[in-house]
């Protein structure tokens, strides 16, 4: 039984997964070259601390023609919540974003490195949440003005 369950996991691991988002109200031109934005300079620094990484190397290599990027990024940090010992971590991601036609335009993310469905979907969220900043309208000064900057 045990070793059934084993070759579940492994299978799980090592099986492609993708995420989809689409994005609706923006051209293909402008989610684009937001994804490749995105890909070139990533942000792992504002996240909750729990989702907090170093960048060791962020290899992209972006295919203008078919709208594609390859993504080789390895990753790394030392996680200290409250009243634990600190904890390091490396992980890599290699992962395939491409632009689909449609409309709304819609971004795929394929992982091609082994992990756990689960924490690729974090990263695949993660790359969304990066593109609908992005992508989201500039405030307008009364709006900035208006917004608190106290707890």
């Amino acid at each position: 039984m045990m070793h059934r369950l084993f070759i579940c996991v492994l299978g799980l691991m090592l099986a492609g997964c993708a995420a989809h988002q689409p994005f609706p109200g923006h051209t293909d031109d402008q989610v684009w070259t937001v994804m490749k934005a995105v890909a070139q300079s990533p942000d792992y620094k504002t996240a909750h601390y729990t989702k907090r990484w170093f960048i060791v190397n962020n290899f992209v290599d972006i295919d203008e023609d078919s709208k594609v990027i390859e993504i080789d990024r390895e990753l790394e940090r030392v996680l200290q919540r409250p009243q634990t010992n600190p904890l390091y971590e490396k992980v890599n991601w290699i992962f395939t974003v491409r632009l689909l036609d449609g409309d709304p335009p819609v971004v795929e993310i394929e992982n091609r490195s082994p992990s756990l469905p689960t924490k690729f979907d974090f990263e695949a969220q993660r790359y969304f949440a990066d593109m609908q900043v992005l992508l989201a309208p500039p405030m307008s000064r009364d709006a900035r003005d208006s917004v608190s900057t106290t707890p």
